[in-house]
């Protein structure tokens, strides 16, 4: 799972440069993978809904969270019972949330 994390190019994803924060995607990703405790779960959910995937405040969803969907649904089947609740509640969140005109769409790994 983190080499999968780890793959990724955060900062090449484009997002609002204003709220989103490629190094909290990778981040929150990486410490609700190895999250073990409700606090571990809790902090990295901050840091992936405060600018990595999703920018809670102003309600809207980034690029990233297309990216971090595969990985959010692993940790729900295989994490720590609390990394799985915030796993899907951050996939909650960002089905509904809004994205920012002019990110709304990312590249496909085959490039389409």
């Amino acid at each position: 799972m983190l080499d999968e994390i780890d793959v990724v190019d955060w900062e090449s994803i484009p997002g609002h440069p204003d709220w989103y924060e490629p190094d909290r995607a990778a981040r929150g990703l990486r410490a609700l993978a190895e999250a073990a405790n409700l606090v571990q779960a809790a902090e990295a959910g901050s840091q992936l809904g405060g600018g990595g995937i999703v920018h809670g405040h102003s309600g809207a969803v980034f690029p990233a969270a297309v990216v971090a969907t595969p990985l959010l649904l692993d940790i729900a089947r295989r994490g720590h019972s609390a990394a799985q609740d915030t796993a899907m509640g951050l996939l909650d969140e960002a089905l509904s949330c809004y994205p920012h005109a002019g990110y709304t769409r990312v590249t496909a790994p085959d490039g389409s």
